[in-house]
């Protein structure tokens, strides 16, 4: 016997789905995300260094974006190098490669790729980046061991992720807002800090087959003028989240503003919001045999 009032499943999570809106959504925010992301540069530099890269590796960098990480990889390798930047958002890295050129970098070439099904030659590479990507992977474990097959015996990952939610108030702020403004998803995406925590970046690369794997948590400075500053920097980095918003009529995307100044109120410091997050970063080996 049937019962009227018994709620409807909830729909199951479509990797496939899921993957082609992290694809349209970067591609909706390419042209502005690299600006709303230039907080990331500390977190960029302590992978460079923990990369120990020489003037002739060949370095992959997964989830590439416009590129910035693997023009700073270009940059360490020298012309004598190459580097690869790879991503599924096409229009990524169009601006990723008239970035490159713009610099003279012949090293460095982009193609389009998915991280969990790499179209690239086994132990091809001296280093692999994957630079605030793995929590956009529906898959991130499959993403992970396609690196490390593409990784030299003896090669190393570098990656980094957002830290743990109530460190990483850039982000927190935001989803907080739009928590109390919209009804649950009819699927649960998966969260942003997942891998914040770090004892669980270096477990989800060990169980991948690295080895040696350290995990270390660092903090990157964002602020913000003003509640609409904010509120734009968090949308040109948003990607599928920014696509959603911009469908939303007028009235609700001025009443979102309003809720999230009022979010941002604790945060007011010296006439400036300052919203400094954490970023976890983790280096870890492929195994020689």
């Amino acid at each position: 016997m049937s019962n009227e009032n018994t709620p409807s499943p909830k729909p199951a999570f479509d990797p496939a789905r899921f993957k082609e809106q992290e694809r349209s959504g970067f591609n909706f925010v390419a042209d502005r995300y690299e600006e709303a992301t230039l907080n990331f540069g500390p977190a960029l530099t302590r992978l460079l260094d923990l990369a120990a890269l020489e003037p002739g590796d060949r370095v992959l960098d997964v989830a590439t974006g416009p590129g910035v990480m693997a023009r700073i990889a270009a940059r360490a390798v020298g012309p004598s190098g190459q580097v690869v930047g790879v991503d599924i958002a096409e229009q990524s890295l169009e601006v990723a490669r008239r970035k490159a050129a713009a610099e003279g970098l012949s090293q460095l070439t982009f193609q389009v790729e998915d991280a969990e099904n790499l179209a690239l030659p086994d132990a091809g590479f001296d280093a692999v980046f994957c630079s605030m990507g793995l929590m956009h992977f529906p898959n991130p474990e499959k993403a992970l061991l396609e690196m490390r097959r593409v990784l030299k015996p003896g090669g190393r990952l570098l990656a980094a992720v957002w830290g743990e939610a109530e460190k990483s108030p850039f982000i927190q702020v935001a989803l907080n807002t739009l928590a109390r403004t919209f009804p649950p998803p009819k699927v649960e995406r998966p969260s942003m800090f997942r891998f914040g925590q770090p004892p669980v970046l270096e477990n989800l690369v060990s169980e991948a087959g690295f080895t040696d794997a350290h995990a270390e948590e660092i903090t990157v400075e964002f602020a913000a003028d003003n509640p609409a500053a904010y509120w734009q920097q968090f949308l040109d980095a948003a990607g599928i989240t920014a696509v959603a918003l911009a469908k939303q009529s007028q009235e609700v995307q001025d009443n979102l503003k309003k809720e999230v100044a009022t979010d941002l109120a604790p945060y007011l410091k010296e006439g400036l919001y300052k919203l400094d997050s954490g970023i976890t970063i983790v280096v870890a080996t492929k195994p020689q045999a």
